[in-house]
């Protein structure tokens, strides 16, 4: 089985090309990189634990 060793999220000031926006994406413990997506709003970070009986 695969885990998901980070989660990142970048802020990303493109002045050239006048471009800004926050690139999400997730890296596994492999070093494959899965996109999340592009987001011109500031992601909000929420961890929750869920414990199951």
């Amino acid at each position: 089985m695969q885990s998901i060793s980070e989660i990142r999220i970048e802020e990303v000031k493109d002045y050239e090309n006048n471009e800004f926006y926050y690139y999400i994406y997730c890296v596994k413990d492999t070093g494959e990189i899965i996109t999340v997506g592009k987001s011109k709003t500031k992601p909000q970070c929420y961890k929750q634990v869920a414990i199951y009986h």
